[in-house]
């Protein structure tokens, strides 16, 4: 560990963030808890279970958005995500993510194309919107590292975990507004309001 400098930590509320969330990928959940069996803590820090997510986009960073905006933005996807249709995700082998640890998320493609309707509702209501495009595929990381120049690490300790359980799919059936902090090295989340897939949209009041 003297051989690595401690990654800043910070904690704090960040803004605002359209999320995928897993709560009810049972299955999903597992893989991850059993990947994780196989990490060092000593050098990562593994993501709770019940936080596991995939961020899709940025809204707002935090206090640039007030509640009749956030809710504005829900109106103007409530219909748009009417018409997209659920879709189905595969998760394949761990992968290293820049010096954490994750799963990858195919067809990329899906992903992007909920982003960029979510994105075209967040910028009807705020032109300017600090969204934010990931250097990474679509992925959920379920350890973050604790020192700076991990990479060869992760790539290492994903490479030996591989491919504990088959490739799980993942039905992707909403989108979730969260209000997001950082804890620590990693994250937690108030959920702001979930908007269904092809269906009528069911959410919270924007805060």
């Amino acid at each position: 560990m003297d051989d690595f400098l401690s990654r800043e930590v910070r904690a704090g509320p960040l803004g605002h963030y359209w999320f995928l969330t897993f709560e009810d990928k049972t299955t999903f959940l597992a893989r991850a808890e059993a990947c994780q069996q196989h990490i060092d803590p000593v050098y990562f820090e593994p993501t709770p279970i019940g936080g596991l997510h995939l961020t899709v986009d940025r809204i707002a960073r935090v206090g640039a958005s007030t509640p009749g905006q956030r809710a504005a933005i829900v109106d103007a996807a409530r219909p748009v995500l009417h018409q997209l249709a659920s879709f189905t995700t595969t998760i394949g082998c761990v992968t290293n993510l820049r010096g954490a640890i994750g799963f990858v998320l195919e067809p990329a493609e899906r992903i992007y194309a909920l982003r960029d309707l979510l994105r075209t509702a967040t910028r009807s209501v705020l032109p300017d919107a600090a969204v934010k495009d990931s250097p990474t595929a679509p992925h959920v990381t379920i350890a973050y590292p604790k020192y700076e120049g991990l990479e060869t690490l992760a790539a290492t300790t994903a490479e030996g975990i591989g491919t504990p359980l088959d490739s799980v799919e993942i039905a992707v059936s909403e989108a979730v507004m969260v209000a997001l902090e950082r804890y620590g090295h990693s994250y937690r989340w108030n959920t702001v309001a979930r908007l269904r897939l092809g269906t009528a949209c069911r959410s919270q009041s924007a805060r």
